[in-house]
């Protein structure tokens, strides 16, 4: 069994508006609070170009991958960053969630452009394997919200099947972790139709052999430390919005689920979302 600890983190993007929690006032908690919690890897949302820079300069340990979602890799991304002394990138990409999802797109109603990114990551020290996913979903249109989760049950076998192609066989296929601001919370239509909760829309999936069936990290933990909610603002919790999540494949356990409610040296939280951290065994 290899352990990996995997982090997911909407650092909120750099709004002006902000003020006194602009993110030059909070880069450099938000770069604290990884580099203590050390996880294997860590998946952020909404860091525009300049905070990318900025998350680079402060976890100089860690290789990141990901574009952004607009044309030439600009605007918002959700880039994963893996810890290199542990584990090296093989392979790793971004599609859009939309119809149309090999190409810079807006997809069912959506606010915004969105995107997943994924990476394969091997242990340099063990032969451990993982495909990791890191996505955003829109904030407006339930739609968009819906039609994104089925993208992702349907698209991640094949991404994680290429992976056990040039591992040597079906055998060698990577469990998956996916992260991510999903802006619905557990029992939602998103969330049952990543986890597979046995509706008609996952029973039909699964009657033709299609998708890849998740459960909620958070649902199956061993142990579960910190609030039942994810979103702030910046100074209080907001109750009852967990909205940022681990789901994870077949294969692999988790021991924790820890939502963290670290805070900076001003007493306020560095973003208007708490992290979430999960400790897995693969």
């Amino acid at each position: 069994m290899t352990a990996i600890r995997v982090l997911s983190y909407n650092v909120r993007y750099a709004n002006r508006g902000d003020h006194h929690d602009a993110w030059h006032e909070r880069r450099d908690a938000v770069g604290r609070l990884v580099q203590f919690h050390r996880p294997d890897v860590a998946g952020f949302q909404e860091p525009l170009p300049d905070q990318r820079r900025d998350l680079r300069e402060r976890l100089p340990e860690y290789e990141f991958v990901g574009r952004g979602r607009g044309i030439d890799g600009k605007g918002e991304g959700c880039p994963i960053a893996v810890r290199a002394d542990r584990w090296e990138v093989v392979d790793d990409g971004t599609f859009w969630l939309s119809e149309t999802p090999d190409e810079q797109s807006t997809g069912w109603d959506a606010d915004y452009p969105r995107i997943a990114t994924w990476a394969r990551v091997r242990g340099t020290r063990d032969d451990a394997a993982l495909l990791v996913v890191n996505t955003h979903f829109d904030h407006v249109s339930a739609h968009a919200r819906r039609e994104s989760a089925r993208l992702l049950r349907e698209r991640l076998p094949a991404i994680a099947g290429d992976a056990a192609g040039t591992a040597g066989g079906p055998d060698s296929t990577p469990p998956v972790v996916l992260v991510g601001d999903l802006n619905c919370t557990p029992g939602s239509e998103p969330h049952r139709i990543l986890v597979g909760d046995g509706s008609e829309a996952n029973a039909n999936a699964a009657a033709d052999g299609a998708g890849l069936a998740l459960s909620d990290a958070a649902a199956t933990a061993d142990l579960r430390h910190g609030p039942e909610t994810s979103l702030t603002d910046f100074a209080r919790l907001i109750d009852g919005r967990r909205i940022d999540h681990a789901l994870v494949s077949r294969g692999v356990d988790v021991d924790a689920f820890a939502t963290l409610t670290d805070r900076d040296d001003r007493g306020r939280y560095p973003s208007d979302h708490l992290p979430v951290l999960a400790r897995l065994e693969l």
